[in-house]
């Protein structure tokens, strides 16, 4: 008991000292952020600390780059951040090593814990673990925060472009008069839409920047701008055609923080509390022993070891979910070079790999080849159907390896406890004297000996012959109580170690389990699929705004349209690719394959108006009551927003809530009550 005091004063210790660390890194970084946003007014200078930390940031992250797991991980969060396009170099690489350190921090942290407790090493593998998962949070955290300050200084931008235009009707000397109120995630995309604006060759340069846009409304802002520029505003009844265009990506963009701030309100804290359970299952199986010390048995056991690992197996897939749940971010064009796939690189070096996977693969033409091709299409995977074949392989046989591998382990601790735990007659710590204990290691290593000297018998020992041996080692007559409570407990030990083997019927469940499982690639394409239909709801709307504020313009066209609608495109572009190409052979037709190609209806009503305006009405005429339709589309897709918000509220309370839940009553209370119950007899009788 006192070496378990010393642990937790330890542990609290660790805990307020590593608490203080966090707390006061985060406040340096609030600090500089502000005086960053200082800065950019010209109201304060770089102080000495954020000179020397800029220094060292500078110079280990050309040291980490040559450490090749750090490296990996550097690259991740770098390719992360880019993305937002909001540093230069200098300023990128001070910002990922921000997030190298914060994570080092809580990775120190925890393996201070670890030095502590002194856990085994199955759980310190899933606590290492715990941690891989806690840097993909702090890591989310960061570039989240970035794409949230990013959407509110945009709207900010939105406005004092439509104040500064009012004035001069001029989009370029808007833009510029703009960028000295913006914040400083807003600037350098300010900039770059100014620069386009004044480039020699600015279809060439917006192109470049539509490519690697953190967002599909800084996409909108820049080549209306540009086509303003070019083509002049038209006002009508209802204003200028560029404010209006302007308030609709405002009206958006309102729908979209929203949309992200009740997002984050509902999920907070969420992902870490679905992670507690792996950081507190040690502490919590310790305390246990050290209070019911017959837990030790429980903790031993092949039961045991499977409610631990569903635990942990529990929480991380309830984390994995919750981070599902969380994602906000768009889908992003797949431009840049391929990297060569995995299935690739196991084909080429092991040709018999392949032969295997063709012969396995449905055969072309069939419908289930067909089915799976419907499928990798719809859920815009870079897959063929064989790879599916070697995903299910490969995950099959994965699953079969660790469970295989899991029930052998599950029965070596179940040998190892029968064999060496003690105090196993009483669930009360505190009724027994150090005498006692002693005595109960004695009987241990004694039941221990016998046990041996069964195995090692060449001939199988009878219950009279064990019973005889036990009177000769203790030195009683047969019929003493001794040698019949010595029996008991070594006929009971005896018959787990002689059971601890592989069984068939386990066997055959890791079989049927890593059968069902191989299917998990399909499973993920047709998750994969769903929310591609929210995507494509998404990229409806935006063609609708789109089209609204070029429909405007007297030199519009059809085919004009379908190059904004493609620059634009994310889920939709490869039709609209493959019908631009054919549109000079015959617009109607193109615009009728790509109807064929896309199933989705509300894409399907804007190319009919697109085909209605081909030779018979104006673009204009054709989309007439397309404000309306985009009214409606916005109040149906705010009301899809409020359900969705809603589901992944209790959906992530649920999983939030589920490993402890699960820690408490699979780990703890369920098991002390049923060895409470299957030991009552015994502990009355200790008692008595």
């Amino acid at each position: 008991m006192a070496m378990l005091a010393n642990i937790s004063q330890y542990l609290v210790l660790i805990g307020i000292v590593g608490f203080l660390i966090i707390a006061a890194f985060f406040i340096i970084q609030m600090l500089k952020n502000k005086n960053a946003q200082k800065r950019a007014l010209g109201k304060v200078k770089a102080s000495n600390f954020e000179a020397k930390f800029n220094y060292i940031a500078q110079k280990s992250y050309n040291y980490t780059l040559k450490i090749p797991v750090v490296r990996n991980l550097i690259t991740r969060i770098r390719r992360r951040i880019e993305t937002l396009s909001v540093y230069d170099e200098y300023s990128l690489r001070r910002e990922v090593m921000k997030i190298i350190y914060t994570v080092l921090i809580v990775a120190i942290f925890i393996i201070l814990l670890l030095l502590v407790v002194l856990p085994s090493w199955l759980v310190a593998l899933w606590i290492l673990l715990g941690i891989v998962f806690i840097s993909g949070i702090l890591i989310d955290t960061f570039v989240y925060r970035v794409e949230a300050r990013l959407l509110k200084q945009l709207k900010e931008f939105n406005n004092r472009v439509r104040f500064f235009y009012q004035q001069t009707k001029m989009v370029d000397e808007a833009i510029f008069d703009s960028i000295q109120f913006v914040g400083p995630e807003m600037k350098n995309h300010a900039e770059r839409i100014y620069n386009i604006l004044i480039s020699v060759e600015p279809e060439k340069e917006l192109a470049k920047y539509e490519e690697v846009a953190p967002t599909r409304f800084l996409k909108v802002i820049a080549g209306l701008s540009l086509l303003v520029q070019d083509q002049g505003d038209k006002f009508s009844e209802k204003g200028s055609a560029y404010l209006r265009a302007l308030s609709a990506v405002n009206q958006e963009l309102n729908s979209e923080i929203l949309y992200r701030s009740k997002l984050a309100y509902q999920l907070r804290s969420l992902s870490t509390l679905a992670l507690a359970p792996i950081f507190f299952a040690l502490p919590l199986k310790n305390w246990a022993i050290a209070n019911f010390s017959i837990m030790q048995s429980f903790y031993d056991s092949r039961i045991g070891f499977l409610a631990e690992v569903s635990v942990y197996a529990i929480s991380i897939i309830c984390y994995l979910v919750i981070r599902k749940l969380r994602e906000v971010t768009e889908p992003k064009n797949p431009m840049g070079m391929r990297r060569k796939h995995w299935e690739q690189w196991i084909f080429a070096k092991l040709p018999f790999v392949e032969k295997l996977v063709v012969a396995l693969t449905p055969q072309p033409y069939s419908k289930k080849y067909f089915q799976l091709q419907q499928l990798i299409k719809d859920a815009n995977a870079p897959y063929k159907v064989e790879w599916l074949t070697l995903h299910k392989i490969v995950i099959g046989l994965s699953i079969f390896f660790v469970l295989t591998s899991g029930f052998i382990l599950a029965h070596v601790r179940e040998e190892h406890g029968a064999l060496n735990n003690i105090l196993s007659d009483t669930i009360f710590a505190g009724t027994l004297s150090e005498e006692d204990i002693l005595a109960e290691q004695e009987k241990t290593e004694f039941d221990k000996d016998v046990i041996q000297h069964i195995k090692e018998s060449k001939t199988t020992i009878s219950d009279q012959e064990l019973r005889t041996y036990l009177s000769e080692q203790l030195g009683v007559d047969l019929n003493n109580p001794e040698v019949i409570a010595a029996y008991d407990r070594i006929a009971m030990k005896w018959e787990i170690v002689k059971n601890s083997y592989l069984k068939w019927w386990e066997l055959l469940s890791v079989i049927i389990i890593s059968f069902i499982f191989s299917y998990a690639t399909i499973w993920n394409l047709q998750f994969k699929k769903f929310l591609r239909r929210k995507e494509m709801e998404t990229e409806v709307h935006q063609h609708l705004v789109l089209i609204s504020s070029l429909k405007e313009f007297d030199r519009m066209s059809v085919y004009i349209i379908l190059i904004w609608m493609e620059r634009f495109s994310v889920v939709f572009k490869e039709p609209l690719q493959i019908c631009l190409q054919s549109f000079d052979g015959g617009p109607e037709e193109a615009l009728n394959q790509l109807k064929e190609d896309v199933s989705f209806e509300a894409f399907q009503q804007i190319i009919e108006r697109l085909n209605l305006a081909v030779i018979r009405i104006s673009v204009k005429e054709a989309f007439d009551d397309i404000d309306m339709e985009r009214e409606f589309y916005l109040d149906q897709r705010k009301e899809i927003q409020s359900r969705s918000l809603d589901t992944k509220g209790e959906v992530g309370g649920m999983l939030g809530f589920a490993p402890i839940v699960a820690l408490t009553l699979i780990y703890l209370v369920i098991p002390l009550i049923y060895i409470s119950v299957v030991k009552s007899n015994d502990t009355l009788m200790y008692l008595q």
